[in-house]
């Protein structure tokens, strides 16, 4: 055990470097945070129009975090270490897949919470519900956190991992975008971030703890559940394959 979190403690090190040093990284993890800044300035008009507006938002905010910062900081990094061999270094060094995998992990969640809240904190939403807000934001990553686990391991170089990414961040989008189009309205509360995108705004609502809230969390467990299953049966072989 001792061995194990010493050997994530020293990958988290460099982790933390690699995405301040990686302009990809860097520039995806700052880009939810100019989209808010940008968008809190149309928050003119009656009080009501505002803080509907700001409910918007930060539901949004959530959705563009876990996109970029959850898929690109795993993804751009995976790939990143393929093609500079770093990768094949660290295994050889007796560092297994799991220690990398585990603080890329970590290195991503610790992203989406940082930006998250910096979110939260230029909208107009009251400051009494940043917990609920950062801990289901956190848990409606996890399926595009894992998702974006297991095409780091399958992308052989960076250019695969943008193509990868693609899918993932559109996905991971569309809630946000959904009033655009009925039949996209009724399907999103179902997508990887819908059910958490709906809490989300119930929070905001003040209604959290209310019987609306049953079945977009049943969807962010159930999406949980899958990505982390899935992880779990191919991880292995994409690391061996790789």
């Amino acid at each position: 055990m001792e061995t194990t979190l010493r050997k994530t403690g020293a990958l988290l090190g460099k982790d933390l470097k690699d995405l301040v040093k990686n302009p990809t990284m860097l520039i995806c993890t700052l880009l939810p945070i100019a989209f808010v800044l940008l968008y809190a300035q149309m928050s003119g008009g009656s009080p009501e129009e505002s803080e509907m507006l700001s409910r918007y938002l930060v539901s949004m905010a959530f959705c563009i975090t876990a996109g970029m910062v959850g898929s690109m900081t795993v993804l751009t990094a995976i790939a990143e270490e393929k093609e500079k061999n770093t990768l094949r270094t660290l295994m050889l060094a007796n560092v297994s897949a799991g220690h990398i995998l585990a603080s890329r992990g970590i290195v991503a969640f610790a992203s989406i919470a940082v930006v998250d809240a910096v979110c939260f904190a230029v909208l107009d939403v009251p400051a009494d519900q940043m917990g609920s807000y950062l801990l289901i934001s956190l848990l409606g990553s996890v399926p595009i956190v894992m998702i974006a686990l297991l095409l780091g391991l399958a992308a052989r170089d960076q250019m695969t991992a943008g193509l990868y990414s693609l899918p993932i961040v559109l996905v991971a989008f569309l809630p946000s975008f959904s009033m655009a189009n009925d039949t996209l309205e009724k399907l999103a509360p179902f997508f990887p971030t819908g059910g958490a995108s709906e809490l989300i705004e119930l929070s905001a609502q003040g209604s959290l703890y209310t019987d609306d809230a049953l079945q977009p969390l049943l969807v962010t467990l159930a999406w949980m559940v899958i990505s982390v299953v899935a992880f779990a049966l191919l991880y292995r072989r994409l690391s061996r394959d790789n």
